[in-house]
């Protein structure tokens, strides 16, 4: 693993938002791809950094235009948008994303793919986003995260009041430091209630 100058530079202009000295391992990028459905629907990369996660999402079969990159810092979402010209690249903070993806004319996503520092937030932004991510996210749709904490992204309370499930699918050792991959889905008995209320989903902008 190598850590890009402008990853670096990034961590020290602010290093709670980007979590990390090293970008991720190539079997951790690869093993967060592994999580997402492949389909028709939308993609959400949170947190795409130097593009590590990007380029498994590409390889796992994801159509570039069906992967939105999101990205806080200026400069790494300039960096994203030169090395991925085909994807749609928008620099803004995850916990606007639902006025992100509206922005856009974007209805609801299939997956999000985040690499946030969860656990590094204050509760109330790691509260909101997350309540942002399942506002706009398919009630059968996925969140997959990473944490290198051996706790879960989210406490089993804040899944609870979210009306989600965690299921922790893979240990990555060589990683440094070593991480953790989680998928959340919403309860059976809730994704179905927002189904019956989303009978037709919002129609996605491809372009």
């Amino acid at each position: 693993m190598k850590a890009r100058p402008n990853f670096l530079s990034a961590w020290l202009r602010n290093p709670i938002q980007v979590g990390a000295v090293l970008p991720s391992s190539n079997g951790l990028t690869s093993t967060m791809a592994a999580q997402t459905e492949e389909g028709s629907g939308i993609t959400i990369e949170l947190g795409a950094g130097t593009g590590a996660v990007t380029s498994a999402l590409l390889t796992r079969g994801i159509q570039p235009n069906r992967l939105v990159l999101i990205e806080k810092d200026r400069i790494l979402a300039q960096e994203l948008s030169q090395h991925f010209p085909n994807l749609r690249v928008l620099q803004g903070d995850a916990a606007r994303l639902k006025a992100l993806l509206q922005r856009e004319k974007m209805g609801l996503v299939d997956n999000v793919v985040s690499s946030l520092p969860l656990l590094n937030m204050r509760h109330r932004t790691r509260v909101r986003i997350l309540k942002q991510i399942f506002t706009v996210l398919h009630p059968e749709g996925k969140f997959v995260q990473f944490t290198y904490s051996l706790r879960p992204p989210i406490t089993d309370r804040l899944a609870h009041s979210l009306g989600v499930n965690g299921e922790r699918t893979d240990r990555i050792l060589l990683n440094l430091p070593p991480a953790h991959v989680w998928v959340y889905r919403r309860r059976p008995f809730i994704a179905s209630q927002y189904l019956s209320r989303t009978a037709a989903r919002p129609p996605i902008d491809s372009a």
